[in-house]
Order: C-alpha cells, then structure tokens, then sequence
C-alpha cells in the first residue's frame, strides 16, 4: 500500500542546516550528504525524511533525528556506533522490539543515550536504529535488561516511506 508522500524542496539554508547536524551527529554519514547541493522533506502524517539528493539520510520521528537504515547500510558499519545481535534476536527486533542485553553478541563504544545500529549476526545489513539504555560495559556484565530502545526497524514505518520514496525517485 502506497503512503501519500508531500515534498517540499529544502531552502539552501535549511540544506546546510541539516548537513551539520549529519557532521556533528553523525560523522560517519557525512560522506553521504558533503556533496549534495539538492535536498527534500519529505513528509506523511507523523514522519518526515530528509532527503539529499535522491537518498533519505534522516528521518524525524515524533521529536527525534535519526539516520535511516538505508543511510547506514550505504556509509558501513562503522558509520554509526554498533551492537551485534544474535540470530534468536532478529525476529523480534523486525517486530519492533527493544534490543535485549542477553541478545547481543558485540558493542561498540558508546554512551548511555547514544544514537547506535544494530546489526543482524553475519554483519551484513543494519536492523535497527535505536538509543542506547545501557553503556557496552553494562551490556556485557549484566546480561539482563533492555539495552537499546528501537526507534526504527527495517518494516516500520520509515522503512517502508524510505523503499517508497526510493522507488519513486527511481521511476522519474
């Protein structure tokens, strides 16, 4: 089912502004967005992406900035900080789960409100966008507990806005 997408061209101004918050918040795409001197809103109801050129970067959900999955899968795995999850945990993280403590199986360095990528167990493709609960330290001692709100999961909604305005663009 198709969403009713409304775009609005970015101003320059605005590009700029949301090229450093890419730099500031998140470097590791900033290789993404350097270049770009084009960029959209695209927005439905409660969700807006932020397109550069003819790839949505970031998405704002309910007050929150983040980067899409797309993004990240394109910038690698080091583009963001990272935990690794393992097979038992994908199921439900596709679901819209939080990401569990007992279900990670490698972390990154990263803060306690951090923005971090989970990863599926072979390293190959970002599942999640989320914030981070617990410190890598915590996650690994403790063991128990949710360690990582979701905040985006390939199959929510931005998922799908992201696939939609991708197919779009391609069929210009």
């Amino acid at each position: 089912m198709s969403e009713s997408l409304r775009y609005y061209p970015l101003r320059r101004k605005d590009l700029s502004k949301f090229k450093k918050l890419v730099e500031s918040e998140f470097p590791g795409l900033y290789g993404l967005v350097k270049e770009c001197k084009l960029g959209y809103k695209v927005v439905n109801e409660d969700i807006a992406l932020i397109a550069f050129s003819d790839l949505p970067v970031l998405a704002q959900v309910k007050r929150e900035v983040i980067p899409t999955l797309v993004a990240v899968k394109l910038s690698g795995m080091d583009s963001l900080p990272y935990a690794v999850v393992d097979e038992g945990a994908v199921k439900h993280l596709l679901n819209g789960a939080d990401v569990m403590a007992p279900g990670i199986i490698e972390v990154t360095s990263f803060s306690v409100g951090d923005v971090v990528s989970v990863w599926n167990p072979s390293k190959t493709t970002p599942l999640v966008i989320g914030k981070a609960l617990m410190s890598p330290n915590e996650i690994l001692t403790k063991k128990r507990g949710r360690a990582i709100r979701n905040i985006h999961y390939a199959g929510d909604k931005v998922w799908r806005l992201t696939l939609q305005f991708i197919q779009q663009v391609k069929n210009k």
